[in-house]
């Protein structure tokens, strides 16, 4: 009895484990969707099939395009927040020279326009989302292929919204001295608060050794 127990929960084991690894990567909750980050290179590796298709994509460049934030997207994407994703994108810093891209699915992928699938020695760019354990792995909000077409890859809201870039959230402004540096400055207004502290200690202590006093001389 206990041994067919065994054998039974090592098959459910066995059963559920394939599906674990595909499951991994459903999710926008399992990526840091805060932070977008930009890479363009040639594919060198595709696997087309469902779940997800995985494409590799050879690094060959990280900095973030000029007039990024204002290329044209796809209405469906700029309802969502694709726009706010463009202008946090930041270069991808993952340190790889290759990133796993997962896609959506291939019949959502046929819905939004991408014609064919991507192939070997194709050049793109994306803009995606770092998974949270692994740096050489992304989730892209959208992917350009060579010829320009722009094929978006999300359609439901983050789960967390994107954060502006370094560049945007610092910068020259933020040395700039404003109203918060000048309300650091002491404020002379807590020295009778001092004084009153001080000099009431002081009161207790004295009339506390009076009466001490008072009360040795009554006991003489």
């Amino acid at each position: 009895m206990r041994r067919s127990r065994t054998l039974a929960a090592l098959g459910l084991a066995l059963a559920l484990a394939p599906a674990a690894p595909a499951a991994a990567h459903h999710g926008w909750e399992h990526y840091d969707t805060t932070a977008p980050s930009y890479a363009s290179g040639t594919v060198t590796d595709v696997t087309w099939g469902n779940p997800h298709p995985e494409v590799t994509l050879r690094v060959e460049r990280t900095d973030v395009p000029a007039e990024w934030a204002d290329r044209e997207l796809p209405a469906e994407l700029e309802e969502i927040g694709g726009r706010d994703v463009l202008e946090a994108t930041r270069a991808y810093s993952g340190g790889s020279e290759r990133l796993t891209l997962f896609l959506a699915p291939i019949e959502r992928l046929a819905a939004w326009g991408l014609e064919g699938r991507v192939e070997v020695g194709e050049r793109l760019e994306v803009v995606g989302y770092l998974d949270r354990d692994h740096a050489d792995e992304l989730r892209p909000e959208l992917i350009v292929r060579g010829d320009g077409q722009t094929v978006r890859q999300r359609s439901v809201p983050l789960p967390v919204p994107p954060e502006p870039t370094p560049a945007e959230g610092g910068g020259e402004a933020a040395d700039t001295p404003g109203p918060a540096t000048v309300a650091a400055e002491p404020d002379d207004s807590s020295a009778p608060t001092v004084w009153l502290l001080t000099g009431g200690g002081f009161l207790i202590l004295l009339v506390a050794g009076a009466f001490h006093v008072v009360r040795r001389a009554n006991r003489t």
